[in-house]
C-alpha cells in the first residue's frame, strides 16, 4: 500500500524541467491554433433604449453601434445580426431632461454562440425623453417616381389613417405621415404593392400601427375610337337551317374603343358582324342581338349600332318557283340569295 502515494508523488516530482516546458509548449499551441482559426470582424447593430412604459425618447444621440466580434469563420458568418442588438436600460425613473447611459459588451443581446464580443464603440448613450403619446394621423398619397410604358399610373392605398406613438412635444405638431415612393418605370400592367410608412428622423415617431399601406397601381392607358360604317350583317347557321333569311337593317355601323395601337392596327376587312341563326326553327320575326369578330388578342371595347337585327325567316319554297316570283335568276337558271350566310 505505501507504494501507491509514492508513484503519485514521483509523477508529480520526476522530470519536473520537461513536464513544465510540455506544459508551457501545449498552452502555446492552443493560443497559436486559436488565433489561426480565428478571427475578428467589426458589426453594426441598432442601439435600443428600453424605457418605461409612458416614457418616450426625445432624442438618442446615436442610434447604432459598432460591436468587434472574435470567432471562426464558419461562427462569425452564423451570425444572425437581425437578431443583434445593443439594449441599455436608463438610471434614472423621471422624464425630464436627459442622461448619459454607458455601453458595455455585456448590454448587446441575441444569438452569439462561438463568437466572443470583444469592444462595443461607442461607450455611451446620450438619451433625452418625454411623455409618450398616441395619436391617429394620416397618411399621404403616395408618390411615384419614372414614367409607365404607356399611359399614367392612378395610385390607390389603404389604410388612409394609422396611429402612431411618440414623444409628446414632437408628435403635437406632426400632420401627416408619407410612405416610400412607386417606382412605375416601364411599367406595362396595374400591380399591386406593400409601402413602408417613413418614420423620418426629426418627427420623432416611437410606433407605427399598422407599419404599411397597401397601394394598388393602376396603369391607365390613352385611348381613342374610331367608326366604320355599312357593315354588312352576315348569318350564322348550321347546315340544316333554311338560308331563306332577311335581316333589317342589312349594314351596321361599329365603333371600337382601345389603346391607339391596336385601333389603328384594324383594318375594316377584318370586322365581321354576324347573327346566330341556327336556333331558328319557325317562319316569323325574330330579334337577334348582333356580334362582332375582330382579330384575337386585342385589349378593345365595341359598340354595334343598332345592336339587335330583326332577322325574317320565309317560308321554304323551291328554289325554281322563288327564282320565278322574285325574278332574280342568273346566267345558269339558277336562283340568287338575298342574304349572306356563313356557316
Amino acid at each position: 500500500m505505501p507504494a501507491k502515494p509514492n508513484r503519485i508523488k514521483q509523477f508529480f516530482t520526476e522530470h519536473m524541467v520537461l513536464k513544465v516546458m510540455a506544459l508551457i509548449l501545449a498552452t502555446l499551441v492552443i493560443y497559436t491554433t486559436r488565433n489561426i482559426t480565428s478571427r475578428t470582424e467589426d458589426f453594426e447593430i441598432p442601439i435600443v433604449v428600453d424605457v418605461d412604459e409612458g416614457v418616450a425618447i426625445l432624442q438618442q444621440d446615436v442610434k447604432t453601434a459598432y460591436i468587434t466580434c472574435r470567432g471562426s469563420h464558419d461562427d462569425l458568418r452564423r451570425l444572425d445580426l437581425k437578431d443583434l442588438k445593443v439594449v441599455v436600460e436608463p438610471k434614472s425613473t423621471g422624464i425630464a431632461g436627459g442622461e448619459r447611459i454607458p455601453i458595455g459588451t455585456h448590454n448587446v443581446k441575441g444569438w452569439t454562440r462561438g463568437v466572443k464580443i470583444i469592444k462595443v464603440r461607442p461607450h455611451t448613450v446620450f438619451v433625452n425623453y418625454d411623455l409618450e403619446v398616441e395619436k391617429s394621423i394620416g397618411v399621404a398619397m403616395p408618390e411615384t417616381v419614372g414614367k409607365p410604358l404607356l399611359g399614367k399610373a392612378e395610385v390607390t392605398y389603404d389604410p388612409k389613417i394609422v396611429t402612431i406613438k411618440g414623444p409628446r412635444s414632437k408628435l403635437e405638431s406632426l400632420k401627416i405621415l408619407r410612405t416610400e415612393p412607386i417606382d412605375v418605370e416601364g411599367a406595362v400592367g396595374s400591380f399591386n404593392m406593400k409601402l413602408k410608412i417613413l418614420d423620418e428622423e426629426r418627427s420623432g415617431v416611437w410606433h407605427i400601427e399598422p407599419a404599411e399601406v397597401t397601394a394598388h397601381i393602376n396603369i391607365v392607358t390613352k385611348s381613342i375610337s374610331k367608326s366604320w360604317k355599312n357593315i354588312k350583317v352576315l348569318a350564322l347557321v348550321d347546315n340544316n337551317c333554311s338560308k331563306n333569311l332577311e335581316f333589317s337593317p342589312e349594314l351596321v355601323d361599329v365603333s371600337l374603343h382601345g389603346s391607339p395601337q391596336a385601333i389603328n392596327s384594324i383594318a375594316k376587312s377584318e370586322i365581321s358582324i354576324f347573327v346566330n341563326c341556327s336556333d331558328i326553327k319557325t317562319v316569323g320575326i325574330h330579334k337577334i342581338t348582333a356580334e362582332i369578330h375582330i382579330p384575337q388578342g386585342l385589349n378593345i371595347s365595341a359598340a354595334i349600332d343598332p345592336p339587335i337585327i330583326n332577322v325574317t325567316r320565309r317560308p321554304d319554297t323551291p328554289p325554281e318557283e322563288q327564282a320565278v316570283k322574285t325574278g332574280n335568276l342568273n346566267d345558269n337558271g339558277e336562283s340568287t340569295n338575298k342574304v349572306s350566310t356563313t356557316n
